[in-house]
């Protein structure tokens, strides 16, 4: 009698358990009547099998065969649940995840966690999502608080605020902020500077790319001037062809927290303004008049930044009229660029160089090459940590000259893959398409951009900077709409000009906008889906074995 009440309880409890966990994953709510009653039943069954174990040890049956086994498994369950629970607490502290996922949405990119931790600043970041479960919404404010999660991860200087439009409207307003998105509305303040991010599309999210914007934004305690000079047939920033525009080259820096201007500079009264922190010159085409050149030099006398971008020549020499900033290039500073083209015959594309990393150093270089991880110097800040691919498309060589002036400092940032020469004959190469290498022209590797460091006159400055920067690649297609937009090319852009105004803590491989779209479920289908990865195929494992038992009892 005792043993039959004991397989009844037992068997019970088990079915009681099982019920209750199916429940349990389907209704999603642990204090809900129909979870509790199966559970409350479960605990019942249990403590009646006990009871009934308890009895038969009391007749002094020896504690052996199925007495003995069931005690043994009882003792053998709590221990496994007990083992499961302390592995549960050690991996629920262990910060350690894997990214598998499409869009990138569980690692933080270089340049985010470098602002983050050289934050000296407390930031407030203020959410402002509607209280209601829509679902465009509830993904939206699960994806910013999970990103805001791994960010705060990085600094202890960042607040983090949820507030709903409709019952906080006062705080908005008094943030002049005039309209809130209906899918999230995300602000950062860091004393009296602010920014707004506005969660739009349809799969809405507070992106990475944004949010470090806003963050460099708002800890900046001025933003740099950086004038485009015109007046040369230059590539202009309010140019906003697919192709050849510059419109997105702009954006990108108004994005970093620099200012954008136009600048040209006036014959009559030749001088850059004094607000100027960089100028940028982006492939000219028409002569410099000397008085251009030199307010070139008195802007660079008193610790100007200069980033020049340069194509080969397009049409025979006498067509492009760069008689004049090249010689100053190398007068001034010691840089020569090369009336070339740098090309390969180890491709169709002839124009054409993706440079990448390697740490295997080129076979068969000349000295001094060493210093180089693949293409990209190993020793300079815009460079040293680079590890993605740069792309670039019909090039001239730039190389220091055989004679620096003193006190200047070069460095060759990128250089071609040993197959590149420097071809001379550009009329020749312009009118065939075809060319040969011969035994007077550089062969590769062929430096591509310098940078370079000068002293300059910091009285003459009123910012105060030490030094005269400047860095010259022989390309600016890689910056036109087209291209800017390839990870590698953004990057080394904007590494530059980071460099150039001496914020070496920007100089990092920026976030990208990868995003996935969302596949919104029922919350019948979310029921479904996590009762089938949690519990039906473990039932369906337990059901096959017990139905391979039982045949193989009545079989034996």
């Amino acid at each position: 009698m005792i043993r039959q009440g004991r397989s009844f309880f037992g068997i019970a409890a088990l079915l009681c358990l099982v019920l209750f966990l199916n429940i349990l994953v389907w209704k999603q709510a642990f204090f809900s009547p129909a979870v509790l009653l199966p559970l409350g039943l479960s605990l019942l069954f249990f403590i009646g099998w006990l009871i009934c174990l308890a009895a038969a040890l009391a007749e002094h049956r020896a504690i052996e065969g199925r007495t003995a086994g069931g005690l043994g498994a009882a003792v053998s369950t709590i221990l496994f649940l007990g083992i499961c629970i302390v592995l549960y607490l050690f991996l629920s502290a262990w910060k350690v995840s894997w990214d598998l996922t499409e869009e990138g949405r569980r690692s933080l990119s270089t340049q985010t966690v470098q602002v983050l931790q050289s934050m000296n600043t407390e930031v407030e970041v203020l959410c402002f999502f509607l209280q209601v479960e829509e679902e465009l919404v509830t993904i939206a404010r699960d994806k910013t608080l999970r990103f805001l999660d791994a960010c705060r991860e990085h600094t202890s200087l960042m607040k983090v605020e949820m507030l709903d439009p409709t019952i906080d409207r006062a705080r908005l307003e008094a943030m002049n902020i005039t309209h809130a998105s209906v899918q999230g509305t995300i602000v950062l303040r860091a004393g009296d500077r602010q920014r707004v991010i506005l969660l739009t599309g349809g799969s809405p999210r507070l992106e990475e790319r944004d949010f470090t914007n806003a963050l460099i934004n708002v800890l900046r305690k001025s933003e740099p001037k950086v004038y485009f000079l015109t007046g040369h047939r230059e590539r202009d920033i309010l140019e906003e062809d697919e192709q050849s525009g510059a419109s997105i080259f702009g954006k990108l820096l108004q994005g970093e927290a620099y200012q954008v201007d136009r600048l040209g500079i006036k014959i009559s009264d030749p001088e850059i303004p004094m607000d100027a922190d960089v100028l940028v010159i982006n492939n000219p085409v028409m002569d410099f008049h000397p008085v251009e050149i030199e307010a070139l030099n008195q802007f660079m006398d008193r610790g100007g930044r200069l980033l020049l971008l340069m194509d080969p020549w397009r049409a025979p020499p006498a067509g492009t009229g760069e008689e004049k900033l090249r010689p100053f290039l190398e007068k001034r500073f010691g840089i020569r660029v090369g009336s070339d083209i740098v090309i390969t015959n180890a491709s169709d594309n002839i124009w054409r160089a993706e440079l990448t990393v390697d740490d295997e150093p080129f076979e068969m270089v000349e000295e001094g090459f060493m210093e180089f991880r693949g293409s990209f110097n190993r020793n300079h800040p815009i460079t040293g940590k680079f590890d993605q691919t740069l792309l670039l498309q019909a090039m001239r060589s730039v190389t220091p000259a055989e004679s620096v002036p003193a006190g200047v400092a070069l460095t060759e940032l990128v250089r071609t893959t040993p197959d590149f020469w420097a071809e001379s004959d550009a009329e020749k190469l312009l009118q065939t398409g075809q060319a040969q290498q011969d035994a007077e022209e550089k062969a590769g590797p062929v430096s591509l951009a310098v940078a370079g460091i000068a002293p300059a006159d910091k009285s003459g400055n009123p910012k105060g900077k030490g030094d005269t920067r400047i860095v010259v690649v022989g390309d600016s297609d890689f910056a036109a709409n087209a291209n800017i937009i390839i990870p590698g090319n953004l990057n080394f852009l904007l590494n530059i000009f980071a460099w150039l105004t001496e914020s070496e803590d920007l100089i990092a491989m920026r976030p990208t906008g990868r995003e996935a779209l969302p596949l919104i479920l029922t919350a019948a289908q979310q029921r479904t889906l996590a009762w089938v990865s949690i519990l039906f195929t473990v039932q369906t494992i337990v059901l096959a074995g017990i139905a391979v038992h039982l045949v193989r009892r009545k079989f034996r």
